[in-house]
């Protein structure tokens, strides 16, 4: 593990404190200007040129100040970038992992008690607390199964058909 202020993609310790991040809109992003191949090379340029050039080209000091700390904070977000992205990518993988293993679990917990229900005297006994429980894990099935009993009726049924559909 490296460095949290200086991460490699894998880190699962990221320290950006010293950047102010920005949140803006999908529609704020479409209207930024993207920095494009050979920035780094225009960026220099500038940083790198004489004094006495700027000022014939009317390039300010303060100009050169802010063009300064925008490139770092540029530098510093093109470093930590791919930690931030892995770092994203694992906790989102994750996730998946942890629902797909918690959905064994609770199909597996669903299975169990309704075994234990249809071997008891009292079955609702054992059910009632569940009811969420059966929804989430057999709902879906109930419903998905009720629409094929419907598209199969309505295709077989000939009183379902207009008499203009009709040959």
């Amino acid at each position: 593990m490296s460095d949290p202020k200086h991460p490699v993609p894998g880190d699962q310790s990221i320290d950006i404190t010293d950047l102010k991040l920005t949140d803006i809109t999908p529609e704020q992003a479409q209207k930024l200007t993207k920095p494009h191949n050979g920035i780094e090379k225009a960026v220099a340029n500038i940083l790198q040129s004489d004094p006495e050039a700027r000022k014939r080209a009317g390039v300010t000091g303060d100009v050169i100040e802010e063009l300064t700390v925008l490139w770092a904070t540029y530098q510093r977000v093109e470093e930590v970038l791919p930690a931030v992205e892995k770092l994203a990518e694992l906790v989102k993988e994750t996730r998946q992992v942890s629902g797909h293993e918690i959905a064994l679990r609770i199909g597996e917990i669903a299975n169990q008690i309704r075994r234990r229900a249809d071997r008891s005297v009292n079955a609702g006994e054992v059910l009632a607390p569940f009811e969420a429980l059966f929804d989430y894990q057999f709902g879906p099935a109930i419903k998905a199964a009720a629409t094929k009993e419907k598209a199969k009726a309505s295709k077989g049924d000939p009183t379902e058909q207009s008499p203009e559909a009709s040959p």
